[in-house]
């Protein structure tokens, strides 16, 4: 793969990773909690879950698989929905939960593996992630060139535009709770870590709704097999 190829992806994927989208908020929702479940600490599961997310859509994409997606779109719908109501759920609940659940938390295992999911679950039932690695992705591939070899390189690649993006965003969120390190100030930040994960639930809930992504995503994929 060409280097001005890689400098190109670089700069465009992380223009991408840099615009805050549901995975950002999911992982600031984790990072702004008080105590060793937040911070820097608290935003790994996500962000690794996010990395998981991206290594499976390369996967779908580099072996063909999304047009399985297109055949079956009734379960991948159903997929979107079930991730939209997880990440509602744990929002709820994390808002009516107090700050005591939270002191609760084992930061080792607890916190980790509910971030790891909810990275994991925002990144797969995200209908504009169907869309980049449907339109974004395949410019960059040389089909002339050994394809699997491409697609571990980019997907290498993301794992640092992605890492970079989203620890940029809990670096700033990991800042703003230190601020409010009084104990008065951390049922507050709860608050507002429960109203973040609600907000990347309900954008998720509005781009199923409008379905925009996902219908363009399958028109070029159709034109790419017609």
């Amino acid at each position: 793969m060409a280097l001005e190829t890689i400098l190109l992806f670089l700069i465009t994927d992380l223009t991408f990773c840099l615009t805050p989208g549901p995975a950002t908020l999911v992982t600031i929702s984790h990072a702004l909690p008080h105590g060793p479940a937040g911070g820097m600490r608290g935003a790994l599961g996500p962000i690794v879950g996010v990395n998981i997310g991206n290594f499976l859509w390369y996967g779908l994409t580099a072996f063909g698989l999304i047009a399985l997606i297109q055949a079956f779109p009734t379960a991948y719908s159903v997929l979107r929905w079930i991730g939209v109501i997880y990440l509602f759920w744990l929002g709820l609940r994390m808002l009516r939960g107090g700050n005591s659940a939270l002191a609760r938390q084992s930061a080792e295992h607890a916190s980790f593996g509910r971030g790891f999911l909810n990275g994991l679950a925002v990144h797969m039932s995200n209908p504009k992630a169907l869309l980049f690695y449907t339109a974004i992705i395949p410019p960059f591939i040389d089909p002339d060139g050994p394809l699997l070899l491409q697609f571990a390189i980019l997907a290498g690649l993301t794992v640092i535009t992605e890492t970079t993006g989203l620890t940029f965003y809990a670096s700033l969120a990991s800042r703003a709770r230190k601020l409010g390190r009084a104990d008065q100030a951390q049922p507050l930040f709860q608050k507002i870590a429960a109203a973040v994960l609600i907000t990347a639930a309900l954008i998720l809930a509005w781009w199923n709704l409008t379905d925009g992504a996902m219908q363009s995503a399958f028109n070029l994929t159709q034109g790419k097999m017609g």
